[in-house]
């Protein structure tokens, strides 16, 4: 018995030693094999800074409410920016128009109060910084126009 312990004493020290080279000779392979495969961007590239010359303010009753926008107001009227924005990617069938979604509003479509606020704020500011006319803001609730503010 004393024999058989002895023999495999060191077994999890050599099983570990032969996985790190393992895995490190696999990771060396596949760098090697990555220098013939072509590049592809993980993320789409814009062309650069977009212009803006209006803002679609887009009204969801769902919370996880799908599609393309800059910016997100949920329904406590929290702001979010999404990659879009960060990166100025426009969006590829409008790409003068800054796209902003509320989500959670009443089921008429109509924003809450925190939501209001935080709209008139967030419309005044890009409004003011990118030079945009009070009659370039549209509103639209789901994919019907409701209103346009002039």
């Amino acid at each position: 018995m004393a024999a058989s312990t002895s023999r495999h004493q060191h077994r999890h020290y050599k099983t570990l030693i032969l996985l790190v080279l393992s895995m490190t000779g696999g990771t060396f392979l596949l760098l090697w094999l990555a220098q013939f495969s072509p590049v592809t961007p993980l993320r789409g590239t814009s062309p650069g800074p977009a212009s803006w010359k209006e803002i679609l303010v887009r009204a969801e009753t769902a919370s996880d409410a799908n599609g393309f926008y800059h910016l997100r107001i949920d329904g406590k009227g929290r702001l979010y920016r999404s990659d879009a924005w960060r990166y100025q990617q426009a969006h590829p069938e409008q790409p003068h128009t800054i796209q902003l979604l509320l989500c959670e509003t009443h089921a008429t479509g109509r924003p809450t109060p925190a939501q209001q606020q935080t709209l008139s704020r967030v419309l005044a500011e890009l409004s003011g910084q990118y030079d945009i006319p009070s009659n370039q803001v549209q509103v639209r609730a789901g994919t019907s126009l409701l209103a346009s503010r002039g």
